[in-house]
């Protein structure tokens, strides 16, 4: 038996998740003269703060982990926070001190595509070294658009 495993590419999923939310969340944020943390927060997909920390050291931005709940984050286009409750769950963002909401929406989305990026090959990985005696990898393909697709054979 065979087992076909696909691992998405990360520019699929960070294409769809900064949702227009996101968007109009810094428009509102500029709208109150770049001082207030829009309270709320944006709900991201960034549950693993080591993958995140990673990301961000691929980036040109200057990052404060304040403790495994909190990382305060400031580029040139402005600064924000990612924060949550609990170790678990998801990151919220807060933004604040916008001082180029088009860059700042484009350093979001390229933090959540290297996100993406990390959490794909985490998990490549992690298959590949968890495969029992008994399962053999057949294919490894790599698809025009980065997606990951294993075919594992099963005995």
């Amino acid at each position: 038996m065979s087992v076909l495993l696909t691992l998405t590419s990360c520019a699929i999923v960070a294409a769809v998740s900064l949702s227009s939310t996101a968007m109009m969340a810094v428009a509102v944020a500029q709208e109150d003269e770049n001082e207030q943390i829009i309270e709320k927060g944006l709900e991201t997909q960034f549950a693993d703060g080591q993958v995140l920390i990673r990301a961000l050291d691929g980036f040109d931005c200057h990052y404060t982990v304040v403790g495994e709940n909190e990382i305060h984050v400031k580029t040139t286009a402005g600064s924000m926070i990612y924060r949550r409750e609990q170790v678990g769950e998801a990151f919220r963002l807060y933004l604040d001190q916008i001082s180029d909401a088009d860059a700042l929406i484009a350093d979001i989305r390229s933090f959540e595509v290297d996100y993406q990026r990390n959490v794909q090959a985490y998990t490549y990985d992690h298959i590949k070294k968890n495969l029992t005696k008994d399962m053999t990898v057949v294919e490894d393909t790599v698809l025009e658009d980065d997606t990951l697709v294993l075919t594992i054979n099963v005995e």
